[in-house]
């Protein structure tokens, strides 16, 4: 799977729960109070100010072929 800004965070998620802690030390929280955000990664990039929404997917799907194998 290869995630794109139109990659939904639920299904990232589901599919690599192991991104969590990517999510988290790159200061991009993939829950709001009322659970995972039900929006694609371009939305939630955009909800929390991060600049490069690219270089995040491209660091995001290099460490998901890490983990992968």
């Amino acid at each position: 799977m290869t995630v794109t800004l139109d990659t939904l965070v639920e299904e990232i998620l589901n599919k690599f729960p192991e991104t969590m802690s990517f999510f988290i030390e790159n200061g991009v929280s993939p829950f709001s109070c009322s659970g995972a955000y039900p929006s694609s990664l371009g939305e939630l990039l955009k909800r929390t100010g991060k600049e490069d929404a690219e270089e995040f997917v491209k660091k995001l799907n290099e460490y998901i072929q890490s983990i992968s194998g």
